[in-house]
């Protein structure tokens, strides 16, 4: 078995073997995808299978353990640019696994492949646990490199308009942003889908709790 396979099977223990028969592969890039062209960090891959559906969630947080015990790179980023395993974590809706690297030390400021930070992602995916260990000391209102949007926008345009991996909880997430600072624009309130849902416009003007039963 090689570190690959025991990511896809969510065999932690056997991880752990291979860990510490050779403490290198932690940061040993993984091949996969179509014709093996994709490359990526063991701790990025975690997160990769976990979207793909490949490992099991409820899986993913031991094998997060054992390459960081063994060494693994938290900040990670492929020829010193695009995704370190944080954002990659924010990007593929691995909630936990984000929330884990945070603990571990992940730095919250590296940028991506569109100058986006974890930050961006987390919110456009609704990931609001993972949001609330981001927010303290980030620049909230930190524009990315290609859509010129701050975790805000992102956080409004995901709700706006899911897609896969969406989490769901992006009122909460603007409720968070707002609350620590994030500007608002006008044009936000100004849209017809935010003006016909009270809870988000709530949320963007910072005025309270959820309307509803839950």
């Amino acid at each position: 078995m090689d570190v690959k396979t025991a990511i896809r099977n969510g065999d932690a223990e056997a991880l752990r073997q291979l860990l510490a028969d050779d403490s290198a592969l932690a940061n040993t890039l993984v091949r996969w995808g179509a014709n093996d062209c994709v490359v990526t960090h063991p701790l990025h891959y975690i997160s990769d299978m976990l979207f793909e559906g490949v490992l099991q969630r409820g899986r993913e947080l031991p094998l997060v353990e054992a390459l960081i015990q063994a060494g693994a790179v938290l900040d990670f980023q492929r020829n010193g640019k695009g995704d370190t395993p944080l954002i990659g974590a924010a990007s593929l809706a691995a909630e936990d696994v984000g929330i884990r690297l945070v603990e571990a030390g992940a730095k919250p400021e590296p940028r991506g492949l569109f100058g986006e930070t974890a930050l961006h992602w987390a919110a456009m995916l609704g990931e609001d646990r993972l949001v609330a260990r981001l927010i303290e000391g980030a620049d909230l209102n930190l524009p990315d490199a290609k859509y010129n949007s701050t975790a805000l926008g992102w956080a409004i345009y995901g709700w706006s308009d899911p897609g896969a991996g969406n989490v769901g909880r992006q009122i909460e997430v603007v409720r968070l942003l707002v609350g620590a600072g994030a500007r608002v624009e006008a044009g936000w309130l100004e849209s017809e889908k935010v003006r016909r849902n009270p809870e988000m416009v709530a949320a963007l003007r910072g005025s309270g709790g959820k309307s509803g039963d839950c």
